[in-house]
């Protein structure tokens, strides 16, 4: 007689077939035949996998919806940069302290850095602004020399003095200087007023006019006094003679 696949009792089996069966885990026999496999339990495994696939893709939809507009590789980046990171390292270890130090110790340095650099830029415009400014002095001075009438090579000695009467202000004006003075007239002194007045202590700046008025090349008159003397006088004396002889004049 053919044989069931599956029974509920071994009762209906010949005795020297039932070891053939195999109790299942629902109570039943079935069987035992090779090469089968129980659908229940591909099915079962079926299920699950379909089970897993749909919740994978589920988080998977979860996950793009978290990390949308972020991209993958600059975030790899940064992840691998945060490990290599000392301070990342450090945080981890719990050494806060040193964290905070060595960034001090960094805005510190980034600082001091730029200060050089403002007072090296400060420097450069400083020394800038003195040139233009010697420049300017130096160019009115020769103007004024000329106005005033000093002979050519009188003007690099009167620039000269004017460094410590005068000065050039921020907007380029030539202006005399606190301990200038004021001049004949009490009023505040200018370079033509003060190479004016250099007439009579520095009368080789100015050129000896035309005759004399005295016997001598140099106009003037055996005893006379430097009080005597005209301004053209006393440049002539001492251009022949020299400022030594000229101090030695009675006064």
């Amino acid at each position: 007689m053919a044989l069931q696949f599956e029974v509920d009792s071994l009762d209906g089996v010949p005795e020297a077939l039932q070891d053939q069966y195999t109790e299942t885990d629902n109570g039943t026999f079935r069987l035992a035949v090779d090469g089968y496999e129980d659908p229940s339990g591909l099915k079962t495994a079926l299920e699950k996998e379909r089970g897993e696939k749909k919740e994978t893709a589920k988080q998977l939809r979860e996950m793009r919806k978290q990390f949308e507009g972020i991209d993958p590789d600059r975030t790899r980046e940064i992840f691998q940069r945060l490990e290599q990171d000392e301070e990342a390292r450090l945080i981890a270890d719990g050494k806060v302290d040193e964290v905070v130090n060595q960034r001090t110790e960094r805005m510190r340095s980034e600082y001091d850095r730029k200060l050089q650099s403002m007072e090296e830029e400060a420097e450069k415009a400083k020394s800038f602004a003195n040139k233009f400014r010697t420049r300017v002095l130096s160019d009115e001075v020769r103007g004024a020399a000329s106005e005033v009438g000093l002979v050519d090579s009188a003007v690099s000695d009167a620039v000269y003095r004017a460094k410590d009467l005068f000065q050039v202000d921020d907007e380029g004006n030539v202006v005399p200087t606190e301990d200038a003075g004021f001049d004949a007239d009490g009023k505040p002194l200018t370079l033509k007023s003060w190479l004016d007045g250099m007439r009579e202590s520095a009368p080789h700046w100015f050129p000896v006019p035309k005759g004399g008025g005295a016997p001598g090349n140099d106009g003037t008159r055996s005893g006379m006094k430097r009080s005597d003397m005209s301004p053209e006088q006393k440049y002539a004396y001492i251009r022949k003679n020299g400022q030594d002889a000229y101090l030695n004049l009675p006064a």
